[in-house]
């Protein structure tokens, strides 16, 4: 949910200044304070107070508002627990992968048509070398070919292994800046993915000796990968800091390059006590700094299911208790309009509320001789939206249109349509409905059509058109048509269908995701009536839809 603010937010520092998140104050944060915890004496050498670890592992942590911290405060960084069957991979498919996060490529060669993983390595890592050559054998059953570069003192194994490539890609993606494990592997439990990780900090990662213990780094251009393994490594019990070195113009060797952004994880290993604390299921992450920054904008809040709270950069906050988050927002709206005799307006809406507003508005329209009234309406978010557009032709020659566009997705209901009222003879009217309900969703379709005695020679026409995009989302007719006059034109067309699985078929083998084929023909059946709107409303409308199918928006 979405509201604008005005005012200060907390900016909280913990350790790993990565992991640096902002929050309005009065935002609970899941914590233990530290004066709760403290140990009874006054600070030395002009640290924090001391706490018992003792009490301070045995303490359950409270919500408290994010205005309220203090430094030194403790934020609970779970350890976020896979859930269901483990996928079957076996170990030496994980090392390898490792091996492929940490110095691998996937490709097709040019010349010869062949798929092909290769793996980097300097000519000094002949453990790793080995390992490789051994596990590509076992995995794919193939002899991998080596070929040695003297003049850069490195080393390349690879394979040509069609089913090795779509594993790596699958699971790990392509490129040091995209690679990022797939929900599969992050669904592992911390046993499972060991090997993996061994492995990449084989293949990138470095350590020092330090006096309490071994200083462990691993590298990587790819922030997504860096937040992934920092989770992973949280599962093995190992809270590791992230650091980011800018990127920039380099040279290596005199040849002028741009280096990306480095995303660096840090921890010690064999350390007994460091300043975050393993509390089993969580850490106990100190905060370093909290600051208040100006801010004006828009600010966001999660509203989840039970227990109501989720993580922001890893650390566990709960949804906002202000009450403009907790209880369901209003907007009706009135707009009414009077069309003089010969004029012509139109009148066009695109509205995507939150998903706690309940739409309800009126709109009316008056219009007199000879003139033109359009209303374009566009519905995409809200819970609930009820909005019927209007038109009183009330002289001979007037003229009213109503385009609506409704679509609703999970826990939506977008009731829609149009009143056309026509008072004098000789008047036009057109109502062009389409309606795209998924997920569970609702759209109807609400009309009235009135013509009065005395209003010979009225035309007037309705069509309702539906496109429903799964097997529990619903749509709804209700026409009402009101004719006290013999001489009047009355057309009324309704259809209701699904995404055919030929279309689906026929995009999709053309090479096109089937999301964005679902998302080309849900924009094709509105497209008779987005191409009314001004180009950049037209813009808007189709990218919210393309927001809409990614469920990404209301």
């Amino acid at each position: 949910m979405v509201r604008p603010y005005r005012g200060d937010l907390i900016e909280i520092q913990p350790i790993s200044r990565y992991n640096t998140f902002r929050l309005t104050p009065e935002h609970p944060v899941l914590v233990v304070r530290r004066e709760d915890v403290r140990v009874r004496r006054r600070p030395r050498n002009g640290w924090r107070p001391e706490v018992d670890t003792r009490r301070l592992l045995q303490t359950q942590p409270v919500y408290v508002p994010a205005g309220e911290l203090q430094e030194g405060d403790f934020l609970v960084f779970p350890k976020i627990k896979p859930e269901g069957d483990p996928p079957p991979f076996t170990p030496e498919q994980l090392r390898l992968l490792g091996y492929y996060l940490a110095e691998g490529s996937a490709y097709v060669h040019k010349t010869l048509n062949q798929p092909v993983v290769a793996f980097s390595f300097g000519e000094h890592e002949v453990q790793a070398i080995e390992e490789v050559k051994r596990l590509i054998h076992q995995v794919t059953g193939k002899k991998p070919q080596v070929v040695r570069v003297p003049g850069k003192h490195a080393v390349t194994v690879s394979v040509y292994s069609r089913e090795l490539m779509e594993f790596c890609l699958e699971h790990a993606g392509k490129g040091a800046a995209n690679k990022q494990l797939s929900e599969a592997i992050m669904a592992l439990p911390p046993e499972q993915v060991a090997p993996l990780l061994e492995a990449y900090f084989a293949g990138d990662g470095n350590r020092s000796p330090r006096r309490s213990g071994e200083l462990r780094r691993i590298a990587t251009a790819s922030e997504t990968l860096a937040r992934q393994i920092q989770e992973l490594l949280a599962r093995q019990g190992i809270y590791a800091s992230i650091q980011v070195r800018k990127g920039g113009p380099d040279s290596i060797r005199g040849r002028r390059i741009q280096r990306r952004d480095q995303f660096i994880l840090t921890w010690t290993h064999g350390r007994r006590m460091g300043e975050v604390r393993d509390a089993g299921d969580y850490f106990l992450v100190p905060i370093k700094a909290i600051r208040r920054v100006p801010y004006e904008g828009f600010v966001f809040n999660l509203d989840v299911e039970d227990p109501n709270s989720y993580l922001v950069r890893g650390f566990a906050v709960h949804n906002c208790t202000a009450p403009i988050y907790t209880t369901d927002s209003l907007h009706s709206a009135v707009v009414e309009i009077i069309v003089k005799p010969g004029a012509r307006v139109r009148y066009t809406t695109i509205q995507n509320w939150s998903t706690n507003v309940y739409n309800l508005v009126t709109k009316r329209a008056v219009v007199y001789r000879d003139a033109v009234m359009e209303w374009v309406d566009c519905n995409l978010g809200s819970k609930v939206t009820m909005k019927y557009p209007s038109v009183y032709l009330m002289e001979p020659g007037a003229r009213g249109e109503i385009l609506s566009i409704a679509f609703a997705g999970r826990g939506q209901h977008q009731d829609a349509g149009g009143k056309a009222i026509h008072a004098a003879p000789h008047t036009r009217s057109r109502i062009i409905s389409k309606s795209i309900s998924k997920d569970g969703g609702r759209t109807s379709y609400r009309g009235l059509v009135r013509v009065y005695p005395g209003a010979e020679g009225s035309t007037v026409s309705v069509n309702c058109d539906a496109l429903i995009l799964d097997e529990i989302s619903r749509s709804d007719t209700y026409p009402y048509m009101e004719i006290e006059e013999d001489n009047v034109t009355i057309g009324h067309e309704a259809t209701v269908s699904k995404i055919s699985d030929e279309q689906l078929f026929y995009l999709m083998s053309r090479g096109i995701p089937q999301e964005e084929a679902a998302a080309m023909i849900v924009t094709g059946f509105v497209e008779p009536l987005v191409k009314e709107l001004p180009m950049e409303y037209a813009v808007e409308m189709n990218r919210l839809i393309r927001l809409q199918m990614s469920g990404s928006v209301g």
